[in-house]
Formats: structure tokens, C-alpha cells, sequence
């Protein structure tokens, strides 16, 4: 089974990729700031619509997003009030921990779908072969990628098998617990099988009996690739330095 993945980030070594990964979402986390959040989710958004980046289970993860929201406002009274209906009131307090946290929440989500669709397993393991890490080690997360589209299309055929023999897969909870009780077990069958025949392969061509393995084609670490982290890294401590000077009372009450 092959995906595609874009091109456009073809020439960027992999672990620059994951650097500026793990930089954006260490800002997101210490983001505070509505206004901030909502920056740097449009950013995001339109770097996902830029690479073509289509996220799995999407209509779920904004769902969960829009739930986090509502319970912010509903549950959290902090700050002063805003308004108020019946038993319901939203204050500022409610409002900027609902876009913060949901914010946060699909930052991170598609800042991770960006780096999955833009790298190939291949290149990952061989960038950190590169880097120094031992082989062995290195294929893991190449594996762990490459084996994420084909457990969902098992997931899919498990599912498919369900409704021909007469499961109701309803949307309500019941019907979802239903489905996950007869889903587990099968793919628990199909992760081992996987496992076996991967470690049989694996075995056979030799994998792991010499300490150094070459690549086809090794992915070297560019001086515009640490160029490219070490912006990354600045224009974050600006935006955190930003984000420390942005009053919310002020914000929320003009």
C-alpha cells in the first residue's frame, strides 16, 4: 500500500521538520492569550490548506475541539460575566479558557498531520540514521508511520464485515461501545499477524546482524535546515514575548 505525500517540503531533512514541530508545540502550550491562540490557529489552518493535508478523523476532532469549548464556558466562572441565560452564564474567564484550550488542542493536531503528510518514513529513519542513531532504533517511527494507513484500512474491512453479518453500528453510545467490544479482538488478531510477518521478513533479510546498515539515499543535515529551526525558534520567543503582553480583561471587555 503506498500514500502520497507532499513534495513541497521534499528538500527539508526530516528531523528539521520534527524540530520545528516540537518548537511550535511547545509555544502553543505556553501560548495564554485569545488573541495569540487564535493567531497561531490561523496559521496553522492555513498551512494545512497550503500542504493539501488531509487529517484523519477530522470531523471527530473538531467535534471534540467545539465540546471543549462549550464545557469551558458552561462549567468555568471565572472572571466577570458576559452574559447570562437561565441557569447559564459565560464569563471571560469561560470564553478565553474555551478558545485557549480547543486552540491548543487543534494546534496540535494538525501541526502533527503537516509533519506526516510532508515525510516520508523512508527519509525519517534516514535522517536519524544519519544523525547517529543506531538503525535499530531509527526504523521504529518509520514503521509506526508506515503502518498507520494500513490499520486503517483493516479497521475499515473489520468494520464492513460487521454490518454484512448484521451489527448495528449506530452513532449513539451504546452503538459505539458495541462496535468497539467486536473491533478490538479482531484487530488485536490482525496488529499480531501484522507483527509476525513483519518480524519474519525482517529476520529473513537480515535485519539487525551487522552494526551499520547504508541507505539507497542518506539524508544529510544542510546548513539551511538548522537555519530554518533556528528561525523557527526566534520568531516563537517573539510571539511568547507578544502573547506575555496582551491584557485578556482588556481584550474581552472592548
Amino acid at each position: 500500500m503506498t500514500e502520497a505525500y507532499d513534495n513541497r517540503m521534499r528538500g527539508v531533512n526530516p528531523l528539521a521538520k520534527l524540530g520545528i514541530l516540537i518548537t511550535l508545540s511547545a509555544l502553543v502550550l505556553l501560548l495564554g492569550t485569545p488573541l495569540t491562540m487564535l493567531l497561531m490557529l490561523v496559521a496553522v489552518i492555513s498551512a494545512k490548506q497550503y500542504f493539501g493535508t488531509k487529517g484523519r478523523f477530522t470531523k471527530g476532532v473538531m467535534g471534540f475541539a467545539l465540546a471543549i469549548f462549550v464545557a469551558q464556558i458552561l462549567f468555568n466562572h471565572s472572571g466577570d460575566r458576559l452574559a447570562s441565560a437561565w441557569i447559564i452564564e459565560v464569563t471571560n474567564g469561560g470564553v478565553t479558557a474555551g478558545v485557549t484550550i480547543a486552540g491548543k488542542f487543534l494546534c496540535l493536531i494538525m501541526m502533527s498531520w503537516i509533519f506526516v503528510s510532508t515525510t516520508r518514513p523512508s527519509e525519517f529513519s534516514s535522517s536519524l540514521v544519519s544523525s547517529g542513531l543506531p538503525y535499530r532504533y531509527a526504523y521504529l517511527p518509520a514503521l509506526a508511520m508506515r503502518f498507520v494507513p494500513v490499520f486503517e484500512v483493516e479497521l475499515n474491512s473489520v468494520r464492513e464485515a460487521q454490518t454484512v453479518r448484521g451489527l448495528r453500528l449506530d452513532r449513539s453510545v451504546k452503538g459505539l461501545l458495541r462496535a468497539a467490544k467486536y473491533t478490538i479482538v479482531p484487530m488485536f488478531f490482525v496488529a499480531m499477524f501484522k507483527v509476525d510477518s513483519l518480524a519474519a521478513s525482517m529476520t529473513g533479510r537480515g535485519f539487525g546482524l551487522h552494526k551499520d546498515r547504508t541507505d539507497l539515499h542518506p539524508v544529510k543535515t544542510s546548513p539551511w535546515d538548522i537555519a530554518a529551526v533556528v528561525a523557527t525558534i526566534a520568531v516563537a520567543i517573539v510571539l511568547f514575548q507578544i502573547d506575555r503582553c496582551v491584557e485578556v480583561p482588556a481584550l474581552l471587555s472592548a
